[in-house]
């Protein structure tokens, strides 16, 4: 019994993961909402995320998380960015208070390998955002410049 109920939820998590970005797009697109049409890109870190917290070690799974939600903050922004250029840079704040929150949350005293996972996921979350922010800013400023194609 424990195998079918698996099989279904694997199965129900593909339904969503593949037919959900198509009906978000073929609603958003037929309504004139172009700017968001691929806003149901999103749910693809619905299975991203299940799989990590099937994981049994602890820290991996911490890490991974960390970097999951790092690249699902850049990607609401993202897709958010039409609204106001600032938008990734402000989704990846969040994101870095929430992770900050976490390690403060899980002190090492506590648990010795859970504190230092939760300590590398927050160093990998500021990397990977200062990362992101950089890369932002130079895509502004590039889309500024004029193009070279003759």
């Amino acid at each position: 019994m424990k195998i079918i109920q698996k099989i279904i939820l694997h199965l129900l998590i593909i339904f969503i993961v593949i037919l959900f970005p198509v009906i978000v797009y073929e609603f958003m697109s037929n309504h004139g909402y172009n700017d968001f049409a691929f806003i149901g890109g999103i749910s693809y870190f619905i299975y991203a995320f299940y799989l990590v917290f099937k994981i049994k070690k602890q820290r991996l799974k911490s890490i991974l998380l960390g970097i999951l939600q790092s690249l699902l903050a850049l990607c609401i922004g993202l897709t958010f960015s039409t609204i106001n250029e600032f938008i990734v840079i402000i989704a990846i704040i969040i994101n870095l208070i929430f992770q900050a929150f976490l390690l403060i949350k899980n002190p090492r005293y506590i648990n010795q390998t859970v504190g230092n996972s939760y300590l590398i996921r927050f160093v990998i979350t500021l990397i990977l955002s200062i990362l992101f922010s950089f890369l932002w800013f130079l895509a502004m400023g590039l889309s500024g410049m004029p193009s070279n194609h003759y």
